[in-house]
């Protein structure tokens, strides 16, 4: 209607427009969202680089999945160091198995798990200080060892690197030393139990994982690759 007035916006509501936008590229649904995603990877990695203040947006970006981004996020460095410069801390941790608990095994690139798996790795280098962060439980060891591939060698890269991580929080018991608590001894015996019947090729996943956390999807026949808009320059 002529004569009224135009609506006033706050910068809050502004805000909120724009973090809407970006909520929705970050998630990488379709191919317009993940061009904009790899464009906004390319800028942290590349422009800002990973700093204390920014590793969230790393996580925010990695929850995606999508191949084009994390290769974009990880470029020439080694997944599984992407956060070594990060100082280890619950947020990381808590991200880490929030993300390895919602991905089936075999749904996700595996360069993803890889950057998650080198986190857990460095977490739990002295056992004791990783658990201290985040007091894993058997279900959260149970998610970190679903990823394994058992029809793959234990020395492919990311079979290798689950088994590491496995082995470490085994380490929460140590023969030298006390026993601890009972929910600590569940956890380091759970990782033992998996590492093991990985390893035994008389043995089966299931035999240590419930079969529902062992149903595998496919990345590759989900993912969105970006659709990079033609520009007339």
């Amino acid at each position: 209607m002529l004569g009224q007035p135009w609506p006033m916006w706050s910068e809050n509501e502004i805000d909120a427009l724009k973090l809407g936008y970006l909520n929705d590229i970050l998630e990488c649904r379709e191919g317009y969202g993940a061009f904009a995603a790899v464009a906004f990877a390319h800028y942290l990695a590349n422009k800002v680089g990973i700093n204390s203040d920014n590793y969230p947006m790393y996580f925010r970006l990695l929850e995606s999945g999508n191949r084009w981004v994390v290769d974009t996020l990880v470029g020439s460095k080694e997944p599984s160091k992407l956060f070594g410069s990060i100082q280890p801390n619950t947020f990381m941790l808590k991200e880490c198995f929030a993300m390895l608990t919602a991905w089936k095994p075999g749904e996700v690139y595996p360069k993803s798990l890889e950057v998650m798996y080198g986190l857990l790795t460095l977490c739990y280098e002295i056992p004791e200080e990783g658990y201290r962060l985040y007091p894993l439980t058997v279900n959260d060891v149970n998610n970190l060892g679903k990823h394994l591939d058992k029809t793959r060698d234990q020395m492919e890269p990311l079979n290798r690197i689950v088994l590491s991580v496995l082995d470490r929080v085994a380490g929460l018991i140590e023969p030298q030393k006390p026993l601890p608590a009972r929910e600590v001894q569940d956890v380091a015996l759970q990782a033992n139990n998996i590492r093991g019947k990985f390893l035994d090729m008389t043995k089966r996943m299931n035999e240590s994982i419930p079969d529902i956390l062992l149903v595998r999807g496919d990345y590759k026949t989900s993912e969105v690759k970006p659709d990079v808009p033609k520009l007339d320059i």
